[in-house]
């Protein structure tokens, strides 16, 4: 574990050491909005989210701002601005959820606060206030989701503890103090939650698969272990179905896996479709409300599409020319149905599909 940490520490200085370099050669580059598109040109796009029927859209920039968008990312407002004190300024923005209607926002910073909103990210309360003891001050943020109604929310820090809230924010619980299974700190390195929160899958890096099943109140460690890999893995992403019943799971430099009973058995996707098959750099995934659906990417790679569940796979980086090649994926969120899919790369643009990634539109042009 200590040659781990070591290697994280190293690599996370590299990380920021580049992104610093991008930052300043995106800020000297980037061209000026236009048509009043405040998200136009390059940006550190990191987290985005997006309601049940593709309709609002938020976003994240790394070292940046917040936006959002009323009307499926045809206008967008910078809710980072100075008369929204909560948020402004730049921020390294690393998560954001929405609620099923996009009524209520739930975003994190790296070293920094957790900040809610109920209005639709017009206003917003830092949680992260010396009241607030659970979550008070500044901590590593990684990850956070939120039920269908908003209420409960679970957010991950890295390094530290996992966090879950019943009141849409108002307090919140440390679990890792509370269950054996997933006490002391860890990596944490993504969190899902199903409609109404009471299933919660989380993955800790170089770590292991952990659900709770009833709303964060007792933990499983679920080994997701093949012939190919460890039980420890580089975890980057994980997704649930409405009801919980079926998840996904990516890590980097690793294969896809899924589950139709909770995690409790698994398929190793990439062994069975060429199209994904081997490890790849898994950045993200997401899944349609059912599960049928999903969508994965790589970082530095491609885009892919399932339409049965991860049985099948298409490379849509392939087919459309507007994210054609390999690009620095991010960050993916889909709709209900799964027919709208909104995705964003590190260093670019913003990109919508409405037809369960067929065809794309440039956001950020």
């Amino acid at each position: 574990m200590t040659n781990y940490l070591i290697y994280r520490t190293l690599s996370r200085s590299l990380y920021y050491t580049l992104a610093a370099a991008l930052v300043v050669s995106l800020l000297v580059s980037c061209p000026k909005s236009k048509d009043n598109n405040v998200i136009a040109g390059d940006k550190l796009w990191k987290s985005i989210a997006i309601s049940s029927d593709g309709s609002k859209l938020a976003a994240v920039v790394e070292y940046g701002h917040l936006y959002t968008s009323a009307d499926g990312g045809a206008t967008w407002i910078d809710r980072s601005n100075a008369d929204n004190s909560a948020i402004a300024g730049d921020k390294s923005w690393q998560s954001i959820t929405m609620s099923s209607d996009g009524s209520r926002l739930a975003a994190v910073a790296e070293y920094s606060h957790l900040y809610t909103s109920s209005d639709g990210g017009t206003t917003w309360i830092d949680r992260s206030n010396a009241d607030n003891s659970a979550i008070a001050g500044d901590k590593y943020w990684q990850s956070i989701a939120m039920s269908s109604d908003g209420s409960k929310i679970a957010a991950v820090t890295g390094f530290e503890h996992l966090y879950t809230s019943s009141n849409a924010g108002e307090t919140w619980i440390d679990r890792s103090t509370l269950n054996p299974a997933i006490e002391g700190n860890k990596w944490w390195f993504s969190v899902t939650m199903s409609s109404d929160g009471s299933k919660i899958a989380a993955v800790a890096d170089f770590d292991h698969f952990y659900t709770s099943s009833d709303a964060g109140e007792t933990w499983t460690r679920s080994r997701v272990t093949d012939s190919v890999i460890t039980e420890v893995v580089f975890w980057q992403s994980v997704a649930m179905s409405s009801d919980g019943s079926k998840i996904a799971v990516v890590p980097y430099d690793g294969r896809l896996y899924t589950s139709s009973d909770e995690g409790n058995t698994w398929t190793n996707h990439s062994t069975f479709d060429s199209v994904i098959a081997g490890n790849k750099n898994w950045s993200s995934i997401t899944m349609s409300s059912d599960g049928s659906r999903l969508v994965a990417v790589e970082e530095y790679g491609h885009l892919y599409t399932s339409g049965d569940g991860g049985v099948t796979w298409i490379d849509r980086s392939i087919r459309d020319s507007s994210i054609r090649g390999d690009k620095r994926w991010k960050s993916m969120a889909m709709s209900s149905d799964g027919l709208t899919i909104f995705a964003g790369l590190y260093g670019d643009h913003l990109y919508i599909s409405r037809n369960g990634g067929v065809d794309w539109t440039d956001l950020s042009e």
